[in-house]
């Protein structure tokens, strides 16, 4: 390892720096997993992942400007199924490296191009302003919303308010069966106790006893709203079904009024891996609004015919190429369906290529497709500081500046229940 911090200070500046803003790994029997940040509090980060451990101590990865960190936690607590709240121990810092393989374009037959990109920025800035198509659009699907369901609402703005910050942070639908029965909630939504918080600090009357909220969201990641229906007695799994779908609706015929300024240009991808992608952009002015380095774009990646994915990454180079651009980038936090697509089409006897100066992509974080390029962000190894004057760009999105900031209550830690 080049350093090691054990300062507890200097853990936290780089832990706050870092986690929440660039994809987050976690070790589990010597492989890295895809982990969700949902906060940093007291001094502690809390974690949701499905994965199970044989001991207390946790191993999360992050890659930065060439360098790979390793930060180090115990298990403090968490709820059973799935949160979890580490304090940390310490952090090693190595040179990145690229591990795993790649496919080159001209190891498979199919016409593999990136279509549709969009800067995340620019998808929330683009619900930021009135449009009578998308005002159309909701009104209409309000109106049948309350013929079904008369205690109902449809969410939608630039903006998260907390419900729909939390419901981002968690990365789960809130179904709430009986709010007085705490026995009713599944682990598979929104945790039963945040949601209590949740409820007492909203203007809900207290008789209404169930609750169904489903995130708006842009082609799976971006939050857009949420649809939310509420009732005195309790609902089921199958009226969460329909609100599901109804979201999904909601969703596609405000995506089709072409609200959202997506690139028309189609651009021919070089390489690609489960950690990256790199691809051919031309000069065109979509180009110089979109892509950015360090920025997070969404983008449908064609595989084959028939089959598409869409991919969100972080851009981690770009190069001059005299008449075009080479984009490499680093996917982040890829929805389940999407990642199986993926696994499913890379997964047939590809051989590793050796030659890791032709793209900016990577199999696991160990690499963030920097390679060299000149990059303005640094870590300083003897303040223990890092400086990121693009950080803001490399979010999730709706972090509104400080990745973190999910207005939990101050007590949420210790009201979890320890570790089984």
């Amino acid at each position: 390892m080049d350093k090691e911090i054990k300062d507890p200070e200097g853990i936290l500046k780089v832990i706050t720096a870092l986690f929440g803003k660039l994809p987050a790994y976690i070790v589990n029997a010597e492989k890295e997993f895809p982990v969700k940040i949902i906060a940093l509090k007291n001094k502690a980060l809390i974690i949701n992942t499905n994965l199970k451990f044989p001991t207390r101590e946790r191993v999360l990865t992050v890659v930065h400007n060439g360098s790979k960190f390793l930060a180090h936690f115990n298990l403090a607590g968490g709820d059973g199924n799935g949160i979890e709240i580490l304090t940390p121990v310490k952090i090693q810092i190595s040179a990145a490296s690229r591990q795993g393989t790649r496919v080159e374009i001209s190891q498979i037959q199919t016409g593999m191009v990136v279509t549709n990109i969009i800067n995340v920025n620019d998808v929330s800035k683009a619900i930021g302003f009135d449009d009578k198509k998308v005002d159309a659009i909701l009104l209409a699907y309000r109106t049948k919303l309350t013929k079904a369901f008369p205690l109902s609402s449809i969410f939608f703005a630039g903006r998260m308010d907390n419900r729909l910050r939390l419901m981002h942070h968690y990365d789960k639908d809130i179904f709430i069966v009986d709010r007085k029965e705490k026995s009713t909630a599944s682990p598979a939504f929104f945790p039963f106790d945040e949601y209590l918080r949740i409820f007492e600090n909203s203007k809900i009357p207290d008789n209404y006893t169930s609750e169904i909220c489903v995130p708006i969201k842009y082609k799976g990641y971006v939050h857009l709203g949420y649809v939310q229906v509420l009732s005195e007695k309790q609902l089921d799994i199958e009226v969460y079904k329909q609100i599901q779908t109804f979201a999904n609706a909601v969703s596609r015929d405000i995506i089709n009024t072409g609200v959202f300024q997506e690139s028309r240009d189609v651009c021919q991808v070089m390489d690609l891996s489960m950690g990256g992608i790199s691809f051919i952009h031309a000069p065109s002015r979509s180009f110089s609004r979109s892509v950015t380095l360090n920025g997070t774009i969404l983008f449908d990646l064609n595989l084959e015919a028939g089959k598409k994915v869409t991919i969100r990454g972080i851009i981690k180079n770009i190069r001059n190429q005299e008449t075009n651009f080479r984009v490499g980038c680093q996917f982040y936090n890829l929805t389940e369906k999407d990642t199986e697509i993926l696994e499913d089409f890379l997964n047939v006897g590809k051989e590793e290529v050796p030659n890791p100066e032709e793209s900016g992509t990577q199999e696991n974080p160990s690499s963030d497709g920097s390679e060299g390029e000149p990059n303005e962000e640094k870590f300083d190894s003897s303040s223990n500081t890092i400086e990121s004057p693009n950080s803001e760009t490399v979010m999730e999105e709706g972090s509104e500046g400080d990745p973190f900031a999910n207005h939990m209550d101050d007590n949420f830690a210790e009201n979890l229940e320890d570790p089984k």
